[in-house]
């Protein structure tokens, strides 16, 4: 089983002739309303490539929580997993430039409201061998609850410290796999070529280390090897949720299927070139479909 704790909003993006800079005013495209947040959109990617998937996020007491519900239903993700808590759910404006890069603003009331509680329920029925996702969607006390909860329950522990929260570095000793940008690796461990940054997340306890490169592809080090391998070259039309796409299929590749590390990556790489060359968020996952006939390859 997969039990990924994390965050979930509902994104609205907007196409802009350029990103928004400090103290500007851009004219953009109407509002496109889809599923976001970093924890729905890693369970989504998920539940399309696997089985026994299970989202623990918090939502609001608003009329975006059950269209929030609903959608995660659509996926096969038990909308009974969700906590409710008073107030308004999460929302992520995204700003899509001509390139398909984006800028991204997202509220985190809703989901810091999850808590170490909150975490340690959610893992009590965890069987050895079971597989947890954590993300900076949750504040660093509850990842560091549900962290210790696992490690007592014998789980897999994936970590993607996106969004960076002050006190992700002190979270990275016996986790199983990290997977951070560049400029997540450098908050974590300081500057450096990407090898290297992957080098240092392992020398301070992580079993695999992954640092991803965009188009330049993802490096690894730790008991799978080292390893550099390049990306699926696509047309990029949106790069939002490509991350989540890749540590998703990842995951899946790894823990599911027992690919060694490289090939997983290989995997999560053509996973996300499908994402890059749609617009959108969960309209642009790959199908599961496409996920099965990468995985076949």
């Amino acid at each position: 089983m997969f039990i990924v704790l994390g965050n979930v909003a509902v994104d609205e993006t907007m196409q802009s002739p350029l990103l928004p800079a400090r103290g500007a005013t851009v004219l953009v495209g109407p509002a496109v309303r889809d599923l976001g947040g970093k924890g729905a959109n890693q369970a989504i990617v998920l539940a399309r490539a696997t089985t026994d998937v299970r989202l623990v996020a918090t939502i609001g007491s608003d009329d975006t929580a059950r269209w929030i519900a609903a959608a995660l239903a659509e996926e096969g993700l038990d909308p009974a997993h969700l906590i409710r808590v008073p107030g308004a759910s999460d929302r992520s404006l995204v700003f899509v430039g001509p390139d398909g890069d984006n800028a991204i603003a997202s509220t985190s009331q809703c989901s810091d409201a999850l808590s170490p509680a909150h975490a340690e329920a959610a893992l009590r029925g965890a069987q050895p061998g079971d597989v947890l996702l954590l993300q900076g969607g949750c504040t660093v006390e509850t990842n560091r609850a549900a962290i210790a909860a696992a490690k007592a329950r014998d789980m897999r522990i994936v970590f993607n410290p996106s969004a960076m929260r002050e006190g992700f570095d002190t979270l990275l000793a016996g986790v199983d796999l990290v997977v951070a940008n560049a400029g997540e690796a450098a908050e974590l461990v300081g500057d450096g070529a990407p090898l290297e940054q992957a080098e240092r997340l392992v020398a301070r306890g992580v079993g695999d280390a992954v640092v991803t490169l965009g188009a330049r592809g993802s490096v690894a080090a730790g008991r799978g090897g080292q390893h550099a391998v390049p990306a699926v070259q696509a047309p990029v039309r949106d790069t939002t949720g490509a991350g989540d796409t890749y540590l998703a299929v990842l995951a899946a590749a790894r823990f599911m299927h027992g690919a060694p590390l490289a090939a997983a990556m290989a995997w999560a790489s053509a996973a996300a070139a499908i994402t890059v060359g749609r617009p959108g968020t969960r309209a642009a996952f790959p199908s599961r479909a496409e996920l099965a006939a990468i995985a076949g390859k």
